[in-house]
């Protein structure tokens, strides 16, 4: 995430009007791609040269070591691919996408675990296999990717440009990731594992809200940046609400079967993670109010507003720590959920105030 510098993000907003053939998007490929991988050099040769003592000294625990031996040599594919899938969004080949995302690894890695036998002995192989069909279909796309022009095309922005067009993206990233993740990091400190586990799952399963926005977010990223770069404003927000709205009454039914099913989907994992009943049911609102004020986030990436999404993300952070150091210690994974449900609504309302501000509309239905 840190070393993918926000370029997938960023590449989507570029070219929301470029065919995949054109210069400018084949320019784009090429430039970002040489961008990524001198910035996959930092971590990959931290984690082979530091494996040890990631290893041993932080987690005590040898058998990691030829774990970390893959991931080194097989991070730099694994943000390329990343990059490439998104180039694919951009560039609305959404078959591509799909196809490269979901279908080819997963089959190149069943045929792996197929053929080949794994045992306690060479369990690393697992993650081995993984990474090679991550590879593999890296090697794939990139045929897929790169198109011939006809003519060469002048240097229209230099790699500081883009780094700094893209920076604030990858912050804003990390930072939502962090958001996520607070809640159960937290908890980690302040209760004990098992209200971690408790909490994990039921922050999971109130994440299956989350998938209809995510499937629609493909197709609606470039399609917000074309319209904005077009400058058609009114079309934009036709587009948004009218998406935000199918997304909603998508969502509707999940959450309907979370809470009123809640009890007994906790209970297929074991007696005591039905405890964590009302943290599933404060979280998936909290998805839902997500849902109801739309892709609040993307449309601000989209349309070059990706610092004040940094900063908002950076504040709803820390907002996020505040609530969980004050609740958790009162209310348990009750008092996460609480801070999770609070954190979103603060989140999702500055973003929307400064849309509205920005391209003078609301984006919620």
């Amino acid at each position: 995430m840190i070393f993918a510098l926000g370029l997938p993000n960023a590449i989507i907003s570029y070219l929301g009007l470029h065919k995949i053939e054109d210069h400018f998007s084949q320019f784009i490929l090429k430039k970002g791609l040489k961008i990524v991988i001198i910035a996959t050099i930092i971590p990959s040769g931290f984690y082979f040269f530091f494996k040890e003592f990631i290893a041993l000294d932080i987690f005590g625990n040898i058998k990691l070591i030829p774990y970390l031996k893959i991931i080194a040599f097989t991070l730099p594919f694994a943000i390329i691919h990343e990059f490439i899938l998104n180039f694919f969004i951009a560039t609305k080949n959404f078959l591509k996408f799909n196809v490269f995302m979901f279908l080819v690894p997963n089959f190149i890695f069943l045929l792996f675990l197929i053929i080949i036998s794994i045992s306690k002995e060479n369990e690393s192989l697992t993650l081995a296999f993984y990474s090679i069909s991550i590879s593999i279909t890296l090697i794939v796309e990139c045929f897929f990717a790169f198109k011939k022009t006809e003519t060469a095309i002048s240097e229209k922005l230099s790699t500081k440009q883009i780094i700094q067009f893209s920076s604030p993206m990858m912050v804003s990233s990390l930072m939502l990731f962090l958001l996520n993740w607070t809640d159960v990091f937290m908890l980690g400190f302040l209760t004990s594992t098992r209200d971690v586990g408790i909490y994990n799952l039921a922050y999971k399963l109130a994440s299956l809200t989350m998938l209809v926005i995510i499937s629609m977010n493909v197709v609606l990223s470039p399609k917000i940046s074309e319209l904005y770069q077009s400058n058609k404003l009114i079309e934009l927000h036709k587009t948004i609400k009218n998406v935000t709205r199918i997304v909603f009454l998508m969502t509707i039914p999940i959450v309907l079967f979370l809470i009123i099913f809640s009890e007994f989907i906790l209970g297929m994992f074991g007696a005591n993670f039905i405890e964590g009943k009302m943290a599933l049911l404060i979280i998936a609102i909290g998805m839902l109010l997500n849902v109801l004020t739309g892709n609040v986030d993307q449309i601000l990436n989209m349309t070059n507003n990706q610092k004040i999404l940094k900063n908002i993300t950076i504040f709803g952070f820390f907002v996020n720590v505040v609530l969980n150091s004050l609740l958790i210690p009162k209310y348990g994974i009750n008092g996460a959920a609480i801070a999770s449900l609070i954190t979103n609504i603060v989140f999702n309302v500055v973003c929307l105030l400064y849309i509205k501000k920005k391209l003078g509309f609301y984006t919620f239905i």
